[in-house]
């Protein structure tokens, strides 16, 4: 049960086989007793989650059954605001922190019927990977415990991968839904810029900060997708395009999308096995009929890292500026997080402008490139969880600066180290996250890796 899909999870509650209770108390048993190994909650919402269970199952039993979220147990980065539980982003500077009102994508999915389980870990304020800690310990990777789930949405991967929720939610700055996701061997969505709210998520950088699902099917991504997207009144940046049913998406198949990859000079410095599984993925789509071609990358891409770090490094330091002032020495001492925030501070306005002038004529040359693309694929990361790495492009934080969304999904395991996940990449236009599903879908279906499980 406690792999247990959202779809599959969700048809056998509608048809009164499965009770919400059973599934909710079947995962709080799981990280009773997994959980002091894996470290991916920092709150277990135990009793008001069991409330939450009774309430569906008696809503469900009475004919007023709200969808396929209803009754399922899910998790959210603890960046996440709950109202009446503590969001502390795993700072000892919102240790106590504790809103009066629910983030807009958490209050969509309670609305859904939803049962929430918990807040998922993280490292200080979403910096970086996992390895410094904060208020609170860092989470492990279920697949080795002794390497990193990546970061910075690493309770979330451990905890699906892990078998203690069924689906979650992250967020993605810099690639913290994609980087864990690979190394966790889960799926993982950064929706388009504005696709889902922002609204009541604690900052790092207004202008990159994406909030995505996660999960362990793709399937499961574009249900959970449904339920958070569109335009929230209280988020500016949300866009109002019409959201569709994600899950339409999934029985279109390949056949004649067209794929760009990038030419081997941009893998210089990759894993032997992360690029094995890269190309044994692409005989797969070629296989299903797609059709998929090399590509060039914009000049701007050479550069497009350093323009994210510094957007990224000047807008947390403006958003930090109160708590610098105010509760500066409560900032972790195990990380650099303050070191970051105050050198952000010296980032000077021309130096941010500038940088948004590269960003701008990097996001005019990927349009361009797209022009005659569906989908471009990468690997996931340039190397699994915890093996070193000096690459040119790692095509993770680009997605971030462009807002195009991107997906991650399993497609392989390392044999050096052994048995360490590895994911591929999937990335689109502007709002057309139902072509990724649509190619996610075909090469899940098409493969096994995502029905491996770690032992624990």
């Amino acid at each position: 049960m406690s792999y247990l899909s959202l779809t599959d999870a969700a048809a056998l509650i509608k048809a009164l086989r499965l009770s919400p209770v059973e599934l909710t108390q079947a995962l709080l048993d799981r990280i009773d007793r997994l959980d002091g190994k894996v470290g991916a909650f920092i709150t277990v919402t135990r009793e008001a989650a069991l409330r939450s269970a009774r309430e569906a199952e008696r809503e469900i039993a009475a004919g007023r059954y709200r969808g396929p979220l209803h009754g399922i147990p899910f998790g959210v980065k603890d960046t996440h605001y709950t109202k009446g539980i503590r969001t502390t982003a795993n700072t000892p500077v919102l240790v106590d922190f504790m809103p009066d009102f629910d983030a807009t994508v958490v209050a969509r999915l309670t609305r859904a019927g939803a049962v929430l389980v918990g807040k998922t870990n993280l490292p200080e304020f979403s910096f970086g990977s996992a390895g410094g800690g904060g208020a609170f310990p860092d989470a492990h990777n279920p697949w080795n415990v002794a390497r990193t789930p990546g970061g910075s949405s690493s309770g979330s991967a451990a905890a699906l991968a892990a078998g203690l929720l069924t689906v979650a939610t992250g967020g993605d700055t810099s690639g913290s839904i994609r980087n864990p996701a690979t190394f966790c061997g889960v799926v993982g969505l950064k929706p388009t810029y504005g696709r889902v709210s922002r609204h009541g998520i604690v900052v790092i950088s207004w202008s990159l900060d994406h909030v995505g699902p996660m999960s362990r099917t793709v399937a499961d991504n574009a249900t959970l997708l449904n339920a958070i997207a569109g335009r929230d009144p209280a988020d500016d940046t949300s866009s109002d395009l019409p959201v569709p049913d994600y899950t339409r998406a999934l029985r279109r198949g390949v056949r004649g999308l067209r794929a760009g990859i990038p030419k081997p000079a941009q893998f210089d410095g990759y894993h032997r096995d992360v690029m094995r599984a890269f190309e044994e993925s692409l005989a797969v789509f070629r296989k299903l009929g797609a059709i998929v071609k090399e590509v060039d990358l914009p000049p701007t891409s050479d550069v497009i890292d350093e323009v994210q770090q510094i957007v990224r490094i000047a807008e947390a330091a403006s958003y930090h500026e109160t708590f610098l002032a105010t509760k500066a020495e409560r900032y972790a001492t195990t990380t650099t997080v303050r070191r970051d925030l105050e050198s952000g501070s010296l980032v000077t306005a021309v130096q941010y402008l500038r940088a948004q002038k590269v960003r701008a004529r990097f996001v005019h040359d990927l349009t361009a490139m797209f022009r005659t693309l569906d989908v471009f694929l990468t690997p996931g990361m340039p190397a699994p969880a915890g093996e070193p790495v000096d690459v040119k492009q790692p095509f993770r934080r680009m997605f971030n600066v462009c807002g195009f969304p991107a997906l991650v999904l399993p497609n392989g395991f390392s044999t050096t180290p052994a048995d360490l996940p590895i994911g591929l990449q999937i990335a689109a236009k502007p709002f057309d996250e139902e072509t990724i599903y649509a190619a996610a879908q075909a090469f899940e279906s098409a493969t096994e890796w995502h029905t491996r499980r770690p032992s624990l």
